[in-house]
């Protein structure tokens, strides 16, 4: 979505999900209406997806187990990110309700000013990640690589666009001086999701998936001017909150979309 020249659908997988991917979520395929009390968050039910998005194998369910080593060996890699001057957590009645708690968040994570530290941007999404021990959402994911596992699924694209830009990309467009807005357009409950909790399949009662809508633009300065470049985006993601919690957190992003809008 972000790289300069970048043309087309972008549709992207985070590479977590081969280690914490839940066997039949196919949480772009099918949602369900849920509610959420903010101003600007429009709810309703989603038609099918065209993008294509879809989980890669699980290393829960002993498949695909190279690529799997390949993402825990990335997974290793990741420093949790601790910066001073990292925004606020996410606090007050977004942090009470999932539905807020997802729409804040995503506004958050994809609002980036790439004249600031990628760092600190990284370091706001450490603050808000949140364990879980969920077997269907963290796989076989080390309990020792399970603080980085937030970080790591917005950030590594070895398999595709991610979230938050590469290092690479982010210093590309700061010399640019590009900088995004978000407008989050509604956020919904996987029809999946829901129907795997009906049927016991998730044993954590703490943990919630959601998939927020958003219209992402880009704004770049040019000698001829301001230009701005528009994204459709969806993103899944896994919550956890109470009663494990007293407020929702992160956990990890599951699916990512980008689709430019009009001419770059």
């Amino acid at each position: 979505m972000y790289a300069s020249g970048r043309t087309g659908v972008t549709v992207a997988v985070c590479a977590a999900i081969g280690l914490l991917v839940l066997a039949g979520w196919t949480v772009l395929n099918h949602t369900s209406p849920t509610t959420v009390g903010s101003e600007g968050v429009q709810t309703h039910q989603r038609a099918p997806a065209t993008a294509g998005t879809s989980p890669r194998p699980s290393i829960a369910r002993g498949s695909d187990a190279p690529a799997a080593e390949q993402d825990l060996k990335r997974l290793r890699a990741v420093e949790p990110e601790y910066a001073s001057g990292a925004p606020r957590r996410i606090a007050g009645e977004q942090a009470q309700q999932p539905d807020l708690y997802a729409a804040e968040f995503v506004r958050r994570l994809l609002t980036q000013d790439y004249r600031s530290p990628r760092q600190t941007h990284l370091a706001w999404v450490q603050t808000e990640s949140a364990p879980t021990k969920e077997p269907l959402v963290v796989g076989l994911v080390p309990s020792e690589l399970r603080d980085r596992l937030a970080v790591y699924s917005v950030s590594d694209a070895a398999d595709g666009a991610s979230p938050v830009p590469t290092e690479q990309e982010w210093r590309q467009l700061a010399v640019a001086g590009s900088y995004t807005s978000v407008q989050i357009q509604h956020v919904t409950e996987p029809l999946a999701w829901t129907n795997a909790v009906a049927d016991g399949r998730i044993t954590d009662p703490s943990i919630t998936g959601r998939e927020v809508a958003a219209l992402v633009t880009r704004h770049t300065k040019g000698s001829r001017g301001d230009h701005t470049q528009r994204f459709s985006v969806a993103m899944t993601l896994n919550l956890e909150g109470p009663p494990a919690r007293t407020t929702w957190g992160f956990v990890a992003a599951v699916t990512y979309a980008s689709i430019p809008i009009g001419a770059p």
